[in-house]
């Protein structure tokens, strides 16, 4: 472009109306505004913190290292950590294997976690195991474990590793009467996350053709066997059964070059959407919210990106993007996961209405570095709005050399990734290896 431009449509106005400087929310904001009394929401937990830790939480808070974390909420830190391993070895000096001495195992697993030092998590997990069937008062920490050591697994890209795990806990369906013996939320996390590692290792045509049958199944579990409480569970199997067809669809462009529309991707996430419309308790409202602007935020990147025969394209693009800025808004700020691919949304929209001046600043506020922790889908985010800056730059009149750098840093991260994650286009990052103590 030979200079940045602003259409006056009504489209683009509206564009302009709803994001204005709201993008300023995300760069501004604590990431402890609205933190839980604990560990706080993260997609990167591991799910212990309900079974292990909340059950003797006042009994671990005594301790001084525990209580200094539970007041200054820095777990996943080098002063957390250390805090962590003496209190591991106090409680372990005169009940080795008790609740209290797993509880803070637990504490160190999750913080080690969110600090991608997941060897070092394995092997908490492994000890954890051990202990936990001498004990065995906690229930289900078998199918806890199991599906923490499959989460870490998964995000540290040994995702054979990872379907094995799940395939434990699936091993023990019945088929022919339908019966398990765990809870229906252990046995959907298992499959869900088995359908996810079976996506992540996707290499050939074969793979890819049953890959997204494995998404299915979760999906109709859920509905067979609903949960009780709250459908958050219900609305990420969709969300993640759409990003499967999404990942599929851009699978077949790239290596057979297949055109397969994005039709079925966005009515999972539509049908994923109808799962949030009901209450959910004051806990899971940060759960919520986030599943809602991932949610938001692949309707908006499907619409803008393949829906090029819609007239009002734009239009309903920028109203999802809208809808997911507000999600996150209602989180108070505390989660950024999905927020730096919500931003380079907002910004392609305004890229595609020809206002390259606000698109650019939106970009720069998405590549912000301050909070980037070393999660794979929070590394696809920032790389993908690397990419898509420089897209804006290549059309920019004497941009070229700022949109190589661009590329050149998107690249950075790429190294940056697990193995098995490098070469994972943007929408893995709206994948979500979920829990049951994510959402009771």
């Amino acid at each position: 472009m030979a200079s940045p431009r602003i259409l006056c449509s009504r489209g683009t106005l509206r564009l302009r109306h709803q994001f204005t400087r709201r993008y300023r929310l995300f760069s501004s904001s604590s990431s402890n505004s609205a933190a839980s009394d604990g560990l706080g929401f993260s997609v990167a937990s591991l799910g212990l913190e309900k079974s292990f830790v909340q059950p003797v939480v006042a009994s671990i808070r005594q301790l001084p290292e525990i209580e200094a974390l539970y007041q200054d909420k820095k777990f996943a830190s080098t002063s957390g950590v250390e805090n962590l391993n003496r209190a591991v070895d106090v409680f372990a000096s005169f009940s080795k294997g008790g609740r209290e001495h797993l509880a803070v195992c637990a504490l160190l697993a999750e913080s080690k976690q969110r600090m991608a030092q997941h060897q070092d998590v394995l092997e908490i997990l492994i000890e954890m195991e051990e202990l936990a069937q001498q004990d065995g008062s906690i229930p289900n920490s078998f199918e806890d474990l199991t599906l923490a050591k499959a989460k870490t697994c998964w995000t540290k890209g040994d995702f054979d590793g990872s379907a094995e795990l799940c395939e434990t806990i699936i091993s023990t369906y019945n088929d022919l009467d339908e019966t398990f013996p765990t809870t229906n939320l252990h046995m959907a996390s298992a499959m869900s996350g088995k359908a996810l590692s079976q996506l992540a290792s996707m290499k050939t045509i074969d793979d890819a053709y049953s890959v997204r049958d494995y998404f299915r199944i979760a999906v109709k579990f859920l509905e067979r066997h609903p949960p009780s409480s709250n459908s958050l569970p219900q609305a990420v199997a969709y969300g993640n059964c759409g990003s499967a067809e999404a990942a599929y669809a851009l699978f077949l462009e790239e290596t057979n070059d297949v055109s397969v529309p994005m039709d079925a991707a966005l009515r999972c996430w539509f049908q994923g959407m109808q799962h949030l419309k009901g209450t959910v308790p004051t806990h899971l409202e940060m759960s919520s919210n986030t599943l809602e602007a991932n949610l938001q935020t692949n309707l908006a990147w499907g619409v803008l990106n393949f829906e090029m025969d819609r007239s009002d394209r734009l239009e309903k693009a920028s109203d999802y993007a809208k809808q997911a800025l507000s999600a996150h808004d209602g989180e108070g700020g505390a989660n950024i996961w999905g927020m730096r691919r919500v931003l380079s949304t907002v910004a392609d929209c305004y890229h595609q209405a020809g206002s390259a001046v606000t698109a650019e600043g939106l970009f720069q506020t998405a590549i912000d570095k301050k909070k980037v922790f070393l999660h794979p889908s929070v590394l696809l985010e920032l790389q993908d709005s690397y990419l898509s800056y420089a897209k804006l730059c290549e059309n920019w009149e004497k941009r070229g050399g700022d949109a190589k750098q661009l590329k050149d840093r998107a690249m950075e991260i790429e190294n940056q990734l697990p193995d098995g994650w490098k070469g994972k286009s943007g929408v893995y990052s709206s994948l979500w290896f979920w829990t049951p103590g994510d959402f009771v």
